[in-house]
């Protein structure tokens, strides 16, 4: 059995981080010895009809690097990332799937954006500064 999925859109969003998150990016930070910024990118991956929910599942790939880790939304999947040197190796590369235990892979064509599609939080006169969207609000775009 042939499996197809065909992506409609990708959007590279900017959320507010969640604890967990917070803890990757401190830990990042403190690997690196150097401040990272305290947000969370999202992919979403925009598909034509629901991937299989079979037992096998699909594995998830940009370019040669495997997602470990993605979730569903209302109209697709999406993962996060919340290290900027691996976002970094992630942007202009396509985006693959393949059947757990096979090589073949299913290209897409559609490749991950080079900038974020959200804007940065905004820092007014007075230095406060407008909040992220949560990762919810961003899911339910």
């Amino acid at each position: 059995m042939s499996l197809e999925i065909v992506l409609t859109n990708i959007q590279l969003l900017l959320a507010r981080p969640e604890a967990a998150d917070m803890r990757k990016i401190h830990h990042y930070a403190a690997q690196r010895n150097a401040s990272i910024e305290e947000v969370s990118y999202m992919v979403k991956l925009y598909t034509q009809t629901p991937l299989p929910t079979n037992s096998m599942g699909v594995e998830l790939y940009v370019g040669n690097q495997k997602i470990r880790k993605y979730s569903q939304f209302k109209h697709g999947i999406y993962f996060k990332v919340n290290d900027p040197q691996q976002l970094s190796t992630l942007q202009g590369e396509e985006v693959r799937f393949r059947t757990p235990g096979t090589e073949e892979f299913i290209n897409t064509g559609i490749r991950v954006p080079a900038e974020e599609t959200t804007e940065r939080s905004i820092t007014t006169a007075v230095r406060e500064t407008i909040q992220l969207p949560t990762q919810q609000e961003v899911l339910q775009q």
